[in-house]
């Protein structure tokens, strides 16, 4: 569980690096994007390389924008934009597009339970780091909406409550 390459697309072309470090292309990229990256994650996929597009962070208005009409609007315009793609290419170039929605796990335990008891070891044998987690007091609510809405966030928030006396 390690990378061969990290690319911090705020200071170089995300694509030219992604095609120097894996010039072949990938057997798979995960897309949480959207419409920004969409188009070229998928032509960035090797022959049989999977596609897994598990959100749309940058289709949506971020912080006190996602109030304003003219967003919405923008952001209809990004999905018009989104890519489409083709059974015959798919088949040809023997590629696979899957989505997923983290929200419909919630009732899958057993399938999320060997999947978490995994990372757990992975975690305790030292092969996988804990993300940047921040915790916000929940008096600090406001702050940790206003965080998550920024986009500037990386990691988890997580918003802690003082025990009840019940428990």
């Amino acid at each position: 569980l390690g990378c061969d390459a990290v690319i911090d697309k705020s200071s170089e072309d995300l694509w030219s690096a992604a095609t120097k470090a894996c010039p072949d292309g990938f057997s798979t990229i995960m897309d949480a994007n959207g419409v920004s990256t969409l188009k070229e994650s998928y032509n960035s996929l090797a022959p049989s390389g999977r596609l897994i597009v598990f959100g749309f962070h940058s289709n949506l208005p971020l912080g006190q924008a996602m109030l304003n009409p003219l967003e919405w609007i923008k952001m209809a315009r990004k999905q018009s934009n989104m890519p489409k793609f083709d059974a015959m290419d798919l088949t040809v170039s023997n590629k696979s597009v899957l989505g997923f929605n983290l929200s419909f796990f919630a009732d899958e335990r057993e399938i999320l339970s060997d999947m978490f008891d995994q990372i757990l070891e992975w975690i305790s044998n030292e092969k996988l780091e804990c993300p940047n987690v921040v915790e916000m007091e929940m008096k600090n609510i406001a702050l940790a909406h206003e965080f998550i809405s920024s986009g500037k966030s990386i990691g988890k928030i997580v918003v802690t409550t003082e025990p009840t006396s019940s428990s």
